[in-house]
C-alpha cells in the first residue's frame, strides 16, 4: 500500500505542472482571437426582422446598403456614428439579390428580378441622390451575383441558369461584353493580375477561366466534389477562395493546385480585403453552425466568429478595420486583424508538443516517483559482507549433505555403553 500511496503522491504533485502547461496553451490560443473583438449592434426599426440577401459599403461617406428583400429595395445606413442611423429605403419595384459598389462612378448597382440590374445614384450633392437613374437588362430570367473592377470599369454580372456572364460598361451602363459558358453559373469575379475572367461552375466541379478578347474558356480549374459557388480572388497571389457545399476550397490560379477545409461549412458570399489581405466568408446555418470565418490573403483559416443565421454576407470597412455582417437579428462587427496566425515558433512548438509532451510527463513522473521513494525511511541494520554470505552458503550445504545421508543410509545410531 505504501508504493500506491507514493504513486498517488507523484500524481498529485505533476497536477501543478500540468494545469500551468494547459493554462499557457489556453492563453496562447485566447491571444489571436478574434471572437474577443466582435460588438452586436441593433438595426434600425424600420429594419427589424427583414431578412438581408447582399450587402456593400461605401467607406468615402460611411455608408452600408442593404438588399433588404423584405420591402423591395436597398435600406441605406449611416455608419459614421457608434449607433448606426438608418436614412432611407431606395425602392428598386423588385426584389434585390446582390449589391456591387463603384465609388469612382457614384453608383451602387444592385441586381433585381427579371434579368436587371438597377443603378442607384449615391452623388450626395447630385439632384436623383439615392434614386434609381437607370436599369439594365443583362438577361432572359435572372442577373444575380456582380463583380466591379474599378481598373477596367466593368461589372461583371453572373446569370445564374442563363449560362452567361456579362460585362457592363459603368461609364455608360451599357453591354460591354457577354461571355457564354454553357453551364448554369455561380460568381464571376476579375482578376487583375492575369486580366481573366473566373466563373463558378457548380455542375462542372470547377472555376472556369476566361479569356475576355474573345470570350473563350481556356481554363478548368476542378475541384472534385465542391460544387462552388461563391468566391473572392487575392490577385497578388493568384488565389480564389471558394465555398464548396460544405466546406471551403482554396485554388492556385496559377498551377491548379486546390485544397479543402471543413473548419467553415461553405458560405453564401465570400469577399476579399487588399488593404488587410484577409477573406471573410459568410456561413450562414442554424443557431450552432453560423459563422463567419476570417481567412489570410493565401487561404488559411485564421478564425471564425458566430454569427446569425441569416448572416449571409459579410462586408470590410478598410477606414475602421472591421467586418460588418448584417442579419435580420442586427449587425454585427469584428475586427480582422485581431485574427493572426500564430508566429511560425509557435506552430512548431504545438506540432512538437503533441508528442514532447506525453514523453516529457512520463520522464517527470518517473523522476518525482524515483525521489519520493528515495526519502522512504531505510533500514540503518549492518548488512552482511561477501565472506559472511559465504560462510552462511558453507552452513547450508553442510546441512543439505547430512539430509541426504541420512536419507540414504538412515539416521546415525549412537553404540550403547
Amino acid at each position: 500500500m505504501k508504493a500506491a500511496g507514493s504513486i498517488v503522491g507523484a500524481i498529485v504533485a505533476l497536477g501543478g505542472p500540468l494545469l500551468a502547461g494547459l493554462g499557457a496553451v489556453a492563453m496562447l490560443g485566447a491571444c489571436a482571437s478574434c471572437q474577443s473583438t466582435v460588438r452586436e449592434a441593433s438595426l434600425p426599426p424600420a429594419l427589424a426582422g427583414a431578412p438581408i440577401d447582399g450587402a456593400a459599403f461605401d467607406a468615402r461617406d460611411r455608408r452600408l446598403y442593404l438588399a433588404d428583400t423584405k420591402n423591395h429595395g436597398i435600406a441605406v445606413i449611416d455608419m459614421a456614428s457608434a449607433t448606426p442611423q438608418y436614412i432611407r429605403t431606395v425602392n428598386v419595384t423588385k426584389t434585390p439579390i446582390e449589391l456591387a459598389l463603384a465609388p469612382e462612378e457614384n453608383r451602387l448597382y444592385a441586381s433585381i428580378g427579371g434579368g436587371t440590374v438597377a443603378v442607384i445614384d449615391t452623388l450626395a450633392t447630385s439632384s436623383s441622390y439615392l434614386q434609381v437613374v437607370a436599369q439594365i437588362a443583362v438577361a432572359p430570367t435572372t442577373a444575380d451575383w456582380l463583380d466591379y473592377d474599378a481598373g477596367t470599369h466593368l461589372l461583371l454580372v453572373s446569370t445564374g441558369n442563363d449560362r452567361q456572364v456579362v460585362a457592363v460598361n459603368t461609364r455608360n451602363n451599357g453591354i460591354y461584353a457577354v461571355y457564354p459558358i454553357g453551364l448554369p453559373v455561380g460568381q464571376a469575379r476579375y482578376d487583375s493580375r492575369d486580366g481573366f475572367v473566373y466563373v463558378t461552375v457548380p455542375s462542372a466541379d470547377a472555376i472556369y477561366q476566361v479569356r475576355t478578347d474573345d470570350a473563350m474558356v481556356t481554363r478548368k480549374f476542378v475541384v472534385k466534389g465542391c460544387r462552388p459557388v461563391a468566391m473572392a480572388i487575392n490577385a497578388a497571389d493568384n488565389r480564389a477562395l471558394v465555398s464548396c457545399r460544405s466546406s471551403i476550397g482554396v485554388v492556385d490560379l496559377q498551377s491548379g493546385a486546390s485544397t479543402v477545409t471543413r473548419s467553415v461549412a461553405g458560405a453564401d458570399s465570400i469577399t476579399y480585403d487588399r488593404v488587410s489581405d484577409r477573406f471573410a466568408a459568410a456561413s450562414p446555418h442554424d443557431a450552432q453552425d453560423s459563422a463567419i470565418g476570417v481567412f489570410s490573403g493565401n487561404g488559411e483559416l485564421i478564425g471564425a466568429v458566430a454569427a446569425s443565421p441569416n448572416s449571409s454576407h459579410a462586408v470590410f470597412d478598410g477606414g475602421r478595420g472591421l467586418i460588418y455582417a448584417p442579419s435580420a437579428a442586427g449587425l454585427l462587427s469584428l475586427n480582422p486583424a485581431a485574427c493572426t496566425p500564430p508566429p511560425d515558433w509557435a506552430r512548431f512548438a504545438g506540432g512538437v508538443s503533441v508528442f514532447a509532451a506525453p514523453l516529457a510527463l512520463a520522464a517527470l513522473f518517473l523522476f518525482l516517483y524515483a525521489r519520493r521513494m528515495d526519502g522512504r525511511p531505510r533500514d540503518r541494520r549492518p548488512q552482511p559482507t561477501f565472506t559472511d554470505l559465504q560462510k552462511e552458503d558453507l552452513a547450508h550445504e553442510r546441512e543439505r549433505m547430512r539430509a541426504l545421508e541420512d536419507s540414504i543410509f538412515g539416521p546415525e545410531i549412537s553404540p550403547e555403553p
